[in-house]
């Protein structure tokens, strides 16, 4: 058997499945829920805040992706300065100056 073969006997398989009705009670209940859940989110400026800098970030993605982005780019950011060495005084090269560093274009210091 195929992929094809495989396609068209779930496909008989899923029409010959009886369909259950939603009762409307549940069907209201599910929508009541939806409309609670999308008002909680809306309602406060924390939430308003972060809609915004998630459009900014990210138009039209769930506000879990932009701040799924976010934090993995600070955990990056803080593993690499954690665990790259930083280079001391004796490891670097100076070049110095024949002048101050004060411009003194006066010429009264």
């Amino acid at each position: 058997m195929n992929n094809n073969d495989d396609a068209v006997l779930v496909g008989k398989l899923l029409q010959a499945l009886p369909s259950a009705a939603v009762s409307p009670a549940l069907e209201a209940r599910i929508l009541a829920d939806f409309d609670r859940l999308a008002f909680a989110r809306s309602n406060g400026w924390m939430a308003h805040f972060a809609v915004r800098w998630g459009e900014l970030l990210w138009p039209g993605a769930p506000l879990w992706q932009p701040v799924s982005l976010l934090a993995l780019s600070l955990v990056v950011g803080l593993t690499a300065g954690a665990f790259v060495p930083s280079a001391t005084a004796s490891d670097q090269s100076f070049a110095v100056a024949d002048t101050s560093s004060v411009m003194d274009l006066y010429k009264d210091l």
